[in-house]
């Protein structure tokens, strides 16, 4: 067959690939196809369909650098908008097949642990990448040059098996065989050697961690076996427990728990999900500690303070909630529960009003009821309101150190004055709502009034709100935040807002400034 082949090449005019591949097989490929899309990871496709398609919306062809850098020696392989997962699929099927056939027949009075262990040590995906350095397969495979092989270091390994899945669909499983047994086994590979090899799985494990910057604790305990010590290791990964283990020091205890957390991330595809998102939670926390301290340094000794009122200093969700709702109901529509009026307050009450009504009505009678509520709200503002826990010994406190105090709000001035005049004019200075004069939060209009009657620059202060309308007031009017957890919006909410300092309690307000 390869002297027909070798007259068939004769004739052809690309002979490069075909001597390549023959040189690494031992015999000539027919369908040249399968090899190709072995030898193509798939950086190479995602490179240029991302190329083509800039292409098109330029309405031009460009070779750029990057072009360039996507051929490499092996270039005889032209690439193809597809990749070799699929035959990588099946060549690692056929592989196992061959080298469990080949191991099976080699030790024939072996049990299977033995013989699953070793099949394990030949057909991973550090062995696959060594053996396809050592037949040169590794010069023919096409990536994306921009794309280091640090990006995927199993890559030539991957190709290997697409290279066996090839080989099948070509000539069969019987050339697949030969080549393993004639050009593998023989040259590369000493069965009883790689046997005789212990598998540091402890090292094996540190090394995925180190691939994906994760932090791996090992915890030892001493326990008795009888007369006899004997040791049990734990190992978290990012703090996600992942394997445990026994034995009688511990390097072997450390070694089997190693061995076990391998197996189980291999096994568990949620587990390797589980420590990515520890691993995030954890970088996350670190940013928000570092952005507290920052902030907490900003405000430390600062001597004006401008509070938001509702959500910050009073509850009044309850009397927001009853006012919709009679509003709602005076024109005909279906109220609200407590938790939605919750997630439409903070931008005034017009806005409150706009997302309580139905979608698609009208904006006269959006009009009408937005009155309503203003009738009502204006003669029931204090029937359920109160001030949060600890808010006038904060307020007290904050007076007493000298600190001068004031209020903006997108309630209408009207309500803001009355609750001012029954909660705050005995510690706060300056009251701002919503007036014609000045926009509304997050605009910076009223916490620069605010200011400006208070007589003091905006060095000098800070915000204090419970939600993001209150963040982005701050950062508008220029002024650090301070945002406080027991009102309308939660830590999590806030955190994705934008939040730096986050207080638990009206007392945490006190501190953070002195």
């Amino acid at each position: 067959m390869n002297i027909l082949d070798s007259i068939r090449l004769l004739f052809r005019k690309d002979k490069k690939p075909y001597l390549q591949l023959k040189e690494i097989l031992g015999f000539y490929p027919h369908n040249i196809k399968l090899y190709r899309l072995a030898l193509q990871h798939k950086s190479v496709a995602h490179f240029e369909r991302e190329r083509n398609e800039e292409n098109k919306k330029n309405n031009r062809v460009v070779e750029n650098k990057d072009t360039k850098k996507s051929r490499k020696s092996g270039s005889a392989f032209p690439s193809r908008y597809v990749n070799n997962e699929r035959l990588e699929f099946l060549g690692d099927a056929i592989l196992g097949a061959i080298v469990a056939d080949i191991l099976y027949k080699h030790y024939a009075g072996k049990q299977e642990g033995f013989l699953t262990t070793l099949r394990s040590k030949i057909v991973c995906r550090k062995s696959l990448n060594k053996l396809a350095v050592d037949i040169g397969l590794d010069k023919l495979v096409h990536y994306n040059g921009a794309m280091t092989t640090a990006h995927n270091s199993f890559m030539n390994g991957n190709a290997f098996e697409a290279f066996f899945g090839a080989i099948y669909l070509d000539r069969g499983y019987s050339y697949c065989y030969k080549f393993m047994e004639e050009r593998i086994f023989r040259s590369y590979i000493n069965v009883d050697e790689v046997a005789r090899q212990e598998e540091n799985f402890k090292s094996n494990l540190i090394e995925w961690s180190q691939r994906y910057q994760y932090k791996t604790v090992f915890t030892q305990q001493e326990k008795r076996d009888g007369n006899v010590p004997m040791f049990v290791s734990d190992v978290r990964i990012e703090g996600v427990f992942c394997g445990r283990g026994e034995g009688y020091s511990k390097k072997e205890s450390d070694q089997a728990a190693s061995k076990e957390a391998l197996r189980m991330i291999n096994k568990d595809k949620t587990l390797a999900k589980r420590i990515k998102e520890a691993k995030d939670n954890s970088v996350e926390q670190s940013k928000r500690q570092a952005a507290m301290a920052k902030t907490k340094a900003l405000v430390a000794g600062r001597k004006v303070v401008v509070f938001d009122l509702d959500g910050t200093l009073l509850d009044t969700l309850k009397d927001l909630a009853e006012s919709t709702n009679y509003a709602l109901r005076e024109c005909g529509f279906p109220e609200r529960s407590i938790d939605e009026v919750r997630q439409f307050v903070g931008n005034g009450v017009g806005r409150l009003i706009q997302a309580a009504v139905p979608e698609g009505t009208d904006e006269e009678t959006t009009e009408k009821c937005l009155a309503v509520f203003k009738a009502h709200y204006v003669e029931h503002c204090q029937d359920n309101t109160c001030l949060y826990n600890g808010v006038g010994e904060m307020l007290s406190g904050l007076k007493n150190n000298g600190c001068r105090l004031a209020i903006v709000s997108n309630k209408l001035q009207e309500g803001v004055n009355e609750l001012y005049e029954a909660y705050f004019k005995d510690t706060v200075e300056v009251a701002v709502g919503e007036r014609p004069d000045v926009r509304r939060k997050p605009e910076a209009d009223m916490v620069e009034k605010a200011l400006a009657e208070l007589g003091v620059q905006k060095e000098e202060a800070v915000y204090v709100g419970d939600s993001d309308v209150d963040i982005n007031t701050a950062a508008n009017a220029g002024l650090p935040c301070i945002s406080v957890s027991w009102g309308f919006r939660d830590k999590e909410f806030l955190y994705k807002h934008g939040a730096t300092l986050i207080v638990e309690r009206p007392q945490n307000v006190l501190d953070v400034l002195k």
